[in-house]
C-alpha cells in the first residue's frame, strides 16, 4: 500500500506537468482553432531559462521562475506576431499557420542545439532533495511543489475564464469569432495573449521538470506529445478538462509501468494509445465544455 502512494504522488507530479502542457494547447486552441506542436519545445526553452538563470548565474529561485515565465510570455506573443498574425490577416487557412508553427518548432530547438552543449544541463530543486511525508502521503519536495504550482496555475486559468471580462471575451472568441469582432471584440489582441498565455504555460512546465530529467534540446517532443494527449483525454471545452487528462495519462504510464507484465519501455507508448482510443471512442474528450 505504501509503495502504491508513493507511486500516486509521484504520478500526481508528473500529471500536473502533462496538465500545464495541455493547458497551454488550450489557450491557444479555443479562441484560434491553431494546434501549436510548438508548446514541447517552448516548454525545453523554459528548461533552458532554468538552467541560466538558477544553474548559470544562480538567481534565487523565485526571481528565476519570474523571469522565465516573463521571457516566455514575450516569446509567445512574437510567434504569434511572426508566424500566425500575417497568414491569418491574409485569410490563410487554419493549416497554413499550423505548418509555419511546425516551423517555428524547428527554429526553437535548432536555436537551442547551437547555443548550448548537447549534454543533459542540470537545472537546481527550489527546495533541494529532501522528503515530504503529510499522513500516508510521501514524496519529494519537487513533487508536492510541482502539485502545489499547478493547483495555483489552473484556479487562476479558472477564474479568468469563469469570472473576468476578458476571460469573457476569450469564450466568445470561442464560440464565434465573427460575432465576437462585430461585439467589438479585438481579435489581434485576443489571439496574441492566447499564444503569451500558451507559452507561459509550457514555459513553466518546463521550468519544473527540468529539475527531473534535466534541460536537453531533444525534450520537446516527448513532452508535446503527453501535453496533446492530456488535451485529447481532457478535452478543449474546459479548463480543468486538461488537468484532468494529464491526471489520467500519468497514473495511466506509471501503473503501466510499474505493475503490467510488460517491459517498461513498452509504458512509452501509452500516450499514443490513449490518444488512438480516445480520438475514436470519444473525441470530445471526458469533459464537454458548458452549454
Amino acid at each position: 500500500m505504501r509503495d502504491f502512494l508513493e507511486l500516486a504522488v509521484s504520478a500526481t507530479a508528473s500529471g500536473c506537468v502533462y496538465g500545464l502542457l495541455a493547458l497551454a494547447y488550450l489557450l491557444m486552441i479555443r479562441p484560434t482553432g491553431i494546434i501549436n506542436f510548438a508548446v514541447g519545445e517552448w516548454a525545453m526553452v523554459g528548461a533552458f531559462g532554468g538552467f541560466v538563470f538558477l544553474t548559470k548565474y544562480e538567481l534565487p529561485y523565485a526571481l528565476g521562475m519570474a523571469l522565465v515565465v516573463g521571457i516566455m510570455l514575450v516569446v509567445g506573443w512574437a510567434t504569434e506576431r511572426i508566424a500566425v498574425r500575417p497568414l491569418v490577416e491574409r485569410g490563410a487557412p487554419v493549416l497554413a499557420p499550423i505548418l509555419a508553427l511546425l516551423g517555428m518548432l524547428v527554429v526553437f530547438r535548432e536555436a537551442i542545439s547551437v547555443s548550448f552543449p548537447p549534454d543533459p544541463h542540470p537545472v537546481p530543486y527550489p527546495f533541494g532533495l529532501g522528503r515530504l511525508e503529510i499522513g500516508p502521503l510521501g514524496g519529494s519536495y519537487q513533487s508536492f511543489f510541482i502539485i502545489a504550482l499547478t493547483v495555483l496555475v489552473f484556479a487562476s486559468a479558472w477564474y479568468f475564464f469563469e469570472k473576468t471580462v476578458w476571460g469573457k471575451s476569450f469564450e466568445a472568441v470561442a464560440l464565434n469569432r465573427r460575432a465576437a469582432a462585430l461585439m467589438g471584440i479585438n481579435l489581434s489582441r485576443v489571439t496574441a495573449l492566447s499564444f503569451a498565455g500558451g507559452a507561459g504555460a509550457a514555459g513553466l512546465a518546463g521550468l519544473v521538470v527540468s529539475p527531473n530529467i534535466s534541460a536537453h534540446y531533444l525534450m520537446g517532443v516527448p513532452l508535446a506529445i503527453q501535453g496533446f494527449t492530456a488535451l485529447v483525454i481532457g478535452g478543449v471545452g474546459r479548463v480543468e478538462g486538461a488537468l484532468l487528462g494529464g491526471l489520467l495519462l500519468a497514473f495511466a504510464e506509471q501503473l503501466t509501468a510499474r505493475y503490467a507484465p510488460i517491459p517498461s519501455g513498452f509504458a512509452q507508448g501509452v500516450p499514443l494509445l490513449l490518444m488512438m482510443i480516445f480520438l475514436l471512442v470519444r473525441p470530445t474528450g471526458l469533459l464537454k465544455a458548458r452549454a
